[in-house]
């Protein structure tokens, strides 16, 4: 058998060398048109819950509400009637800058928006209820309006408002590798609905829940503890770095 020339022998290795390595670009091309098409996917679950939060959380009587208190306040309470503007401002400015950022915002952030609805529903004459903040740990990120919803649902629909004897409690903590967010109340609420029946009323919980899972693949649950209701939430220390 006649042996190959040497110069071709070192051509037709180039060759073959060149093959696998294009070969490996071209599975470097496959999977970052995997990862592009995953984002894309992800950017649109996100824009639609965005959506979602919007129709559900813009609510119009909560609005009308809140003007009629402080055109009341105008009338009897001029500078309490200026502070809750510029709180209402605040308040609505949250909700707005949350429709269109897909970045998370620091917990102080959403805590800032916390206090800031607090004190919306303040204003009320008759409202008369504690919410105590229990903050052991804060350098973390939650989507912007993710905590606030839930402490507004513990409000509107589980503590008795007018009593003095309602309270919303929020705490932060550190777990292991996981950050823990609880807000809980010591309301009744209505016995005769099911922990399912809650998490579709007043705010989104579904809705929550999926924002925490896409921007910081953490999970929220709420369960009845015999003393009022509690709304957990556990997010991975290195997604919120």
């Amino acid at each position: 058998m006649k042996k190959m020339p040497e110069r071709i022998a070192r051509r037709q290795k180039v060759l073959r060398e060149n093959s696998r390595m294009f070969g490996y670009k071209n599975k470097d091309r496959e999977r970052i048109k995997e990862l592009e098409e995953e984002l894309r996917i992800k950017d649109e679950q996100i824009n639609e819950l965005k959506v979602r939060l919007l129709q559900k959380e813009m609510r119009p009587h909560f609005i009308f509400n809140i003007l009629l208190s402080i055109k009341q306040l105008c009338i009897e309470e001029p500078r309490l009637a200026a502070d809750a503007l510029q709180n209402f401002s605040k308040h609505l400015r949250s909700r707005i800058d949350s429709m269109v950022s897909t970045d998370c915002v620091t917990f102080q952030e959403e805590l800032s928006c916390i206090e800031n609805y607090v004190e919306l529903e303040r204003i009320e004459p008759t409202a008369n209820f504690l919410v105590n903040y229990d903050i052991e740990y804060s350098d973390f990120e939650v989507p912007l309006l993710s905590v606030q919803p839930m402490v507004e649902n513990a409000i509107r629909h589980g503590i008795d408002t007018q009593s003095g004897e309602g309270e919303v409690n929020i705490r932060t903590y550190r777990q292991g590798e996981n950050v823990i967010i609880e807000v809980s109340d010591n309301g009744t609420g209505d016995r005769s609905e099911t922990v399912q029946q809650v998490k579709h009323r007043g705010i989104g919980f579904s809705n929550t829940k999926e924002r925490i899972r896409l921007m910081c693949k953490g999970d929220v649950d709420i369960v009845y503890t015999g003393q009022g209701t509690k709304v957990r939430y556990v997010i991975p220390v290195s997604e919120t770095a």
